[in-house]
């Protein structure tokens, strides 16, 4: 029995080694990731947009969830970047990567209804 187990260790390890280190499920190198999208929400918007995160407890009354955003018709993540990007007002210029940029998109994109 310790033999079989050691046999399956030693394969998961070299499965995970050829994959290189990356875990599954995890994005791919220079893909978006919403995750840290969804960390730099929490960081830089979440004082006027409701973002999707447990525990935020209010937001300003005229400003868009990010559900609504990600709901709004033909909303693409093209649209979203260009909206943080040239902002309309009283959203303030916020500088970011395009990495960022792109992770803060895919970040609001995932929260999209399915149909």
């Amino acid at each position: 029995m310790r033999a079989k187990i050691a046999a399956l260790a030693s394969a998961l390890t070299v499965t995970l080694l050829l994959m290189g280190g990356h875990v599954v499920g995890a994005p791919l190198p220079g893909q978006p990731d919403p995750q840290s999208g969804k960390a730099l929400a929490e960081k830089l918007c979440i004082n006027c947009h409701l973002i999707g995160s447990a525990q935020q407890e209010h937001a300003v009354a005229d400003v868009p969830s990010f559900h609504e955003i990600a709901n709004r018709q033909d909303q693409s993540t093209g649209a979203i970047v260009s909206h943080i990007v040239l902002p309309k007002h009283p959203m303030p210029q916020i500088p970011l990567t395009k990495r960022e940029l792109a992770d803060l998109a895919a970040y609001i994109m995932s929260l999209r209804d399915r149909p």
